[in-house]
């Protein structure tokens, strides 16, 4: 069947390409002979009704002028069709030859190209058919496709969208990954690899950009499991792209002092810090200060807001899920009383307001941006990024 259906299908192309060659062979029509033989007919017409006084004389005679002047212009076009029919038959061997070698070039090229690239003996497999096969008979796409049709028709189901997430991560659909996480998450509950895997999609659908919600769902994750090497890759860029380049280096220091010789992201890491170190070497240096081409030790450091050190991410791993939330309250309250007591330290306000928005208070964030801005009054540079944080975070300018 298959090859009686090439042979049709042959066929009607050749009957199409060919066409305006075989009209141009077949001699000219006899509608100009036609056309002759009306006019003269309708000449012997007014010629019969002027002698029976039928039509009147003037009228007769305009009748016959434009009937002669059509007749005229239809012998013109009938001489001129004459001598193309006289010189397409000198050239019908040619044109016959033309036509011989088109019928046989086409069936020539595209039988060997379609036993070359074609598939001739693989069964039918229609789209239903190919839906109902088992897994290991389908391929990617089919499947993709049969567990997003039962989630359009059940999108209750986290677990489906659970699964679906890191293929279309593999597939590098980052905003669907996206989509797909953040309904699992909704659906099945926090845990650090899909906050992980939300983070992931998302910073890649963005460009490398760890927008807040990345950011959020980071710091989710690495208090679930402190030594999730990707979620302190990812939350030292945060560092970095939030001009904090100082801090950067040193989370990623650190995660490479914790990190076996052999492993595989070492390089990237390292390409990381000498790009940083890089631009703290490039950064001029303050009025009055020399040039910093390294980060100051942490003894010389400024006062910052309080952070978790490996002792208390180790300490945490252990606790179970009430004990770290109160841990991690008690962590917040103490950074919010410091800063009451000195609030010049915007780097403080901002993880402030973060761990509020990631503890799911709005209304303490909101508050505790009022206070840095008074406390920071007449700090552009500061204010600006208090500013920047809450647009981002939408508490409103």
């Amino acid at each position: 069947m298959v090859w009686i259906s090439f042979a049709i299908l042959t066929a009607l192309v050749l009957a199409v390409v060919l066409r305006p060659l075989a009209r141009s062979l077949s001699g000219p029509t006899d509608d100009q002979t036609l056309d002759i033989a009306v006019y003269r007919d309708q000449l012997d017409e007014v010629k019969a009704e002027s002698e029976r006084g039928v039509l009147p004389k003037a009228e007769a005679e305009q009748a016959r002028t434009e009937i002669a002047r059509r007749l005229l212009n239809a012998a013109r076009r009938q001489k001129a069709e004459d001598e193309q029919v006289s010189s397409s038959a000198r050239s019908g061997p040619i044109r016959t030859l033309h036509l011989a070698v088109l019928a046989a070039l086409v069936p020539a090229v595209a039988i060997p190209l379609y036993l070359l690239q074609g598939r001739p003996d693989l069964p039918a497999l229609p789209h239903a058919a190919r839906m109902t096969a088992p897994p290991d008979r389908q391929r990617i796409g089919d499947l993709i496709a049969r567990v997003e049709e039962r989630l359009r028709r059940h999108p209750e189901d986290g677990q489906g969208w659970n699964v679906l997430a890191p293929v279309y991560m593999r597939l590098e659909r980052y905003r669907e990954a996206a989509d797909a996480y953040a309904r699992a998450l909704r659906l099945l509950g926090e845990n650090a690899d899909r906050l992980s895997g939300f983070a992931l999609a998302t910073i890649l659908a963005n460009n490398g950009i760890v927008s807040e919600d990345a950011r959020v769902a980071l710091t989710k994750a690495r208090l679930g499991e402190p030594g999730r090497i990707d979620v302190r890759f990812w939350l030292a860029v945060a560092r970095e792209q939030d001009g904090d380049l100082a801090g950067a280096l040193s989370e990623l220091h650190a995660l490479l002092a914790s990190a076996p010789a052999d492993a595989p992201w070492r390089p990237a890491v390292d390409e990381r810090i000498r790009a940083i170190t890089a631009r703290l070497a490039a950064a001029p240096a303050s009025p009055g200060k020399p040039a910093q081409t390294k980060p100051a030790p942490p003894a010389a450091a400024p006062a910052t807001a309080p952070k978790l050190d490996r002792q208390d991410m180790d300490a945490a791993a252990k606790m179970s899920p009430a004990e770290r939330a109160r841990m991690i309250e008690g962590m917040v309250d103490r950074l919010a009383t410091r800063l009451r007591a000195d609030g010049k330290d915007v780097d403080g306000w901002l993880r402030l307001i973060r761990a509020y928005m990631v503890l799911g208070r709005k209304d303490r964030a909101t508050a505790a941006l009022a206070d840095g801005r008074k406390a920071l009054a007449g700090d552009t540079s500061a204010l600006g990024k208090l500013d920047a944080l809450a647009k981002s975070l939408g508490l409103g300018s």
